[in-house]
C-alpha cells in the first residue's frame, strides 16, 4: 500500500517512461494504459470489486476516480463503517489488484472479479480474527459481516 500511495509500482505506464514497452494497456481490462489510478479505481475490473466491497461496508456501491478521492474517503467520519475496517478493505483490496495483475502477467492464470472479492472476503476475515483481542479489532467481524 505504501509504494502504491506514493505512485511507485511498476505499472506498465511507469515501465514505458524507463524503456519501450510493446503494450501499455491495463492487464485486468486491456482497454486503457495501465497506470495507478487506472489499475486500481478506474478500471472495469477494479469497478466490480470496489462495488462489492463498498456495499459490503454498509454503503450504497460508489467509485472512486481518483486517488485522492480514495485517501478523502479513508479520512471521513463515519458511523457506517469504522476507520479500522475501511482501512483494512482498502489495503487489501490494493493488495489482490496487484496480486491479480502480477498473476495475469507472470503466470498467465486470471481469476474473475467475484473470485477476487471472495479472497478479499477470507483475507478480512482472517485479519479481524487474529486480531480480536485488541480494541480496534473487537467489534470488526459483526461489522464486517453485517452488511454481507
Amino acid at each position: 500500500m505504501w509504494v502504491a500511495q506514493w505512485n511507485r509500482l511498476p505499472t506498465r505506464n511507469r515501465l514505458a517512461r524507463w524503456s519501450p514497452v510493446p503494450d501499455k494497456s491495463c492487464l485486468l481490462c486491456g482497454t486503457h494504459d495501465e497506470d495507478r489510478d487506472h489499475l486500481f479505481l478506474r478500471c472495469s475490473f477494479s469497478e466490480q470489486i470496489w462495488k462489492k466491497v463498498t456495499r459490503r461496508l454498509g454503503h450504497r456501491p460508489f467509485l472512486f476516480h481518483t486517488w485522492t478521492a480514495l485517501l478523502d474517503w479513508l479520512h471521513l467520519k463515519d458511523r457506517t463503517s469504522s476507520l479500522t475496517l475501511r482501512r483494512l478493505a482498502v489495503h487489501t483490496t490494493i493488495s489482490k489488484l496487484w496480486f491479480e495483475r502480477n498473476n495475469r502477467l507472470h503466470n498467465s492464470r486470471s481469476s474473475t472479479p467475484m473470485i477476487i472479492f471472495k479472497d478479499i472476503d477470507r483475507t478480512i476475515r482472517n485479519s479481524i480474527h487474529t486480531r480480536k483481542r485488541r480494541r480496534k479489532f473487537r467489534n470488526l467481524m459483526s461489522h464486517w459481516l453485517r452488511f454481507s
